[in-house]
């Protein structure tokens, strides 16, 4: 489990925690979790100034097999995509598509809002809202 941290776009190929998401994140071929899950969605995560944003791409995955929870800081996501079967008179000539399960954990930044997280999943996108403390967010101090 991975704190969400600010990726510089100037330095993103020598920033550690883009090292470490690809790591552990890693591709199907290289990824020592990879080989523990069978499916391996990518989550992207994005910060704007109200709110952070996670999509995952999650084709042939239905709402009803999603979990999605907070607890103690930390954002869970799991699901599973079952797998297809040939009928007795055709086989597979490729297999390249992913079945499975899996289970992504993500600790929320500090000023994350776990009390506002709201999912939805569209066209096989995931995407998941959290809304910034109120707080914690930087304001502007004006002068006079």
């Amino acid at each position: 489990m991975y704190e969400l941290t600010r990726i510089n776009n100037r330095t993103k190929n020598t920033d550690p925690f883009a090292q470490l998401a690809r790591d552990f994140f890693g591709t199907p071929a290289t990824s020592r979790r990879a080989s523990v899950a069978t499916h391996a969605p990518r989550f992207d995560f994005v910060e704007t100034e109200d709110e952070y944003r996670l999509h995952a791409d999650l084709p042939g995955i239905a709402e009803e097999d999603l979990e999605i929870t907070v607890h103690e800081g930390v954002l869970s996501v799991a699901g599973s995509r079952s797998e297809e079967s040939s009928s007795e008179n055709s086989s597979f000539l490729v297999r390249e598509r992913q079945y499975g399960t899996f289970e992504r954990r993500m600790k929320l930044p500090k000023d994350a809002n776990a009390e506002h997280v709201q999912a939805k999943l569209e066209a096989g996108v995931l995407v998941i809202r959290i809304t910034k403390k109120e707080e914690l967010k930087a304001r502007k101090i004006e002068l006079g």
